[in-house]
């Protein structure tokens, strides 16, 4: 059976520089089911909400349901919270906790740009990092990723503190696929993002009529799938009638 708590810890590490868009992304729930090999091994909910003062939470937690909760009660939670100014989503601090597992990971990013500094404390280290406007944490990237879909952009490009240090977070456009989900059919633009020194890939499908909002994430290493998150309930946005032709590949953007 496929371990959950590897699952689980690629999955916080997956999750995809300000932008400016024409319509803002509303407040909105997804629910995901991640399986391998048609296994199921939990369930993960992002939730988004900005508020009347331009504060923001982007949230999820993912957990073991089903046969995986016997085997595993290994827990993570990760949040981005910050303001949002001309719908540009500007991190004060971000949180990932890895808990119930045999190892427990505690972070706590503060973000002050006034400064140009970010403190990092995981577990029992702290450390300062030099940052400038461009640097944001790894949970808003999904957000950020959104954000330039909808304007229009293909440089997707990012610079996210992870594991104590910046690193890039580089998606490649693949081209566009009709997915069908337990919520409808969607066209959606695939993305792909491969980790720097390793053959693991990542890739998205951003449904168009969903501001962009993921409807599958898949993630493979040396050609094995790791494992498959496909949304199964959303709620804020609101989904429109399923497109029922069939599926095909389109030229990439």
């Amino acid at each position: 059976m496929p371990t959950f708590s590897n699952t689980l810890t690629a999955i916080a590490l997956l999750l995809i520089t300000n932008t400016v868009v024409a319509a803002p992304i509303p407040n909105f729930t997804a629910i995901y089911d991640v399986t391998k090999s048609g296994v199921a091994l939990g369930e993960m909910k992002s939730t988004l909400i900005t508020n009347q003062d331009k504060g923001y939470t982007y949230s999820s937690i993912t957990e073991p349901t089903g046969i995986a909760s016997w085997f595993s009660s290994e827990k993570i939670t990760e949040s981005s919270k910050g303001v949002t100014k001309n719908n540009q989503f500007i991190p004060s601090t971000y949180i990932f906790t890895r808990s119930g597992g045999k190892k427990e990971v505690n972070t706590e990013i503060t973000f002050d740009y006034k400064k140009n500094t970010a403190i990092d404390k995981t577990n029992d280290n702290t450390i300062k990092i030099d940052i400038d406007n461009s640097i944001t944490d790894r949970q808003i990237v999904q957000v950020l990723l959104m954000n330039d879909m909808i304007a229009g952009k293909t440089k997707l490009e990012y610079k996210v503190i992870n594991k104590q240090e910046v690193k890039p977070y580089v998606f490649t456009i693949v081209g566009d696929e009709k997915i069908d989900t337990e919520i409808g059919i969607f066209k959606t633009t695939a993305v792909s993002r491969k980790r720097e020194g390793s053959s693991r890939v990542t890739t998205l499908w951003l449904a168009h009529d969903l501001y962009y909002l993921p409807v599958k994430i898949k993630q493979t290493k040396d050609g094995s799938t790791k494992f498959e998150m496909d949304i199964t309930k959303l709620t804020g946005i609101k989904v429109p009638k399923a497109d029922n032709s069939s599926n095909t590949m389109e030229p990439a953007i």
